[in-house]
């Protein structure tokens, strides 16, 4: 890691904190590295370098690659992450300034300042869950249902956001459990990023033509329905049993999604409209239909003896009748 990071009179740390900054950065007003190991992850081991520039610390992070996973996945991650940095550049994701897929694969990226992980838990008083944030205190920050739905909503955004509805890539896979969100609380705002984008790929396969109105809406369907199953899967405390994110997170979850398509509709060049169409063409399919795409969705995502699957099978029909009702076209369309 810090043979990658002092290659070539370390140009790739120079070149990162000149991007920051926003002006030249030479070797002369470099004071300090430091290289901290923060922790193991399923695919990577990721380590902030703390860079001191004329007394001004700048933050980022080396993510290596030491798994058979993790190598395999760094490479597509970067083209990724460099992809929605040209294509959605709202500062969802960190920028990636140096990459080496040698050896050890690993890339260079932001630090996120100020952003924590959050998973569910369980209340002190109540086997019900809610979230709480580790934001490096003593105990993780129990945040409010208000704080909470804000955090899902803005989740469900990123990801319908970064949707393509005529190529279908999207961002994919990620999972509350491995910590590919964040959150950062500033008084009572609530902000969300994603620190991974561990693929960027069409969800029908590169074969599968988006030609028409019903296609577009077909794939569309099966995103939408996904994303809301899988936003509501984690680990308790990001490490024990998987568990299912209580009710009140699915209408901001909803309102997410469809906050989401607005503005990847626009970057698309679609006409306007296309949340009603999609809410109209949802409510076109009865009960029935929708718990069956549901479920079809869920075998074919998630192993049959996997914990995901059971925990999604025993809460599927509950789930897809909620979201009917939150779906359902105005009378008289």
């Amino acid at each position: 890691m810090a043979g990658f990071c002092a290659h070539d009179g370390w140009q790739r740390i120079l070149c990162a904190c000149s991007r920051k900054l926003e002006r030249p950065v030479t070797a002369s007003a470099i004071h300090a590295i430091s290289i901290f190991l923060e922790k193991h992850g399923a695919f990577y081991h990721p380590a902030r370098v703390a860079v001191d520039v004329d007394g001004r610390q700048v933050d980022f992070v080396v993510n290596v690659a030491v798994s058979s996973a993790g190598r395999q996945t760094l490479p597509r991650e970067v083209a990724a992450l460099k992809t929605l940095a040209e294509t959605r550049p709202f500062g969802w994701f960190p920028a990636v300034y140096a990459w080496s897929f040698e050896s050890l694969p690993m890339f260079l990226g932001d630090w996120l300042e100020g952003f924590h992980e959050f998973h569910l838990t369980r209340r002190p008083t109540s086997r019900e869950t809610a979230v709480v944030v580790w934001d490096g205190g003593e105990q993780p920050l129990l945040i409010s249902d208000d704080q909470s739905a804000a955090l899902y909503r803005q989740a469900a955004m990123i990801l319908a956001a970064c949707y393509d509805p005529v190529t279908t890539q999207h961002i994919f896979p990620w999972h509350h459990a491995a910590g590919d969100f964040v959150v950062r609380l500033t008084d009572d705002k609530v902000s969300v990023a994603m620190i991974a984008a561990r693929d960027y790929l069409p969800i029908a396969g590169p074969d599968f033509a988006v030609d028409t109105e019903t296609a577009l809406l077909n794939t569309l369907l099966l995103f939408f329905i996904h994303l809301t199953i899988r936003m509501r899967l984690d680990r308790l405390d990001g490490v024990a049993e998987v568990v299912w994110a209580p009710d009140n997170v699915l209408a901001p979850i909803v309102d997410g999604f469809f906050q989401g398509l607005a503005l990847t509709a626009a970057l698309s060049g679609l006409p306007d409209g296309v949340g009603d169409a999609f809410r109209h063409y949802f409510s076109r399919h009865d009960a029935t239909t929708l718990r069956e795409i549901a479920r079809q969705l869920a075998q074919t995502t998630y192993r049959a003896d996997s914990e995901e699957h059971g925990v999604i099978d025993v809460r599927l029909d509950a789930h897809m009748d909620a979201l009917g009702r939150l779906c359902a076209a105005p009378a008289g369309e």
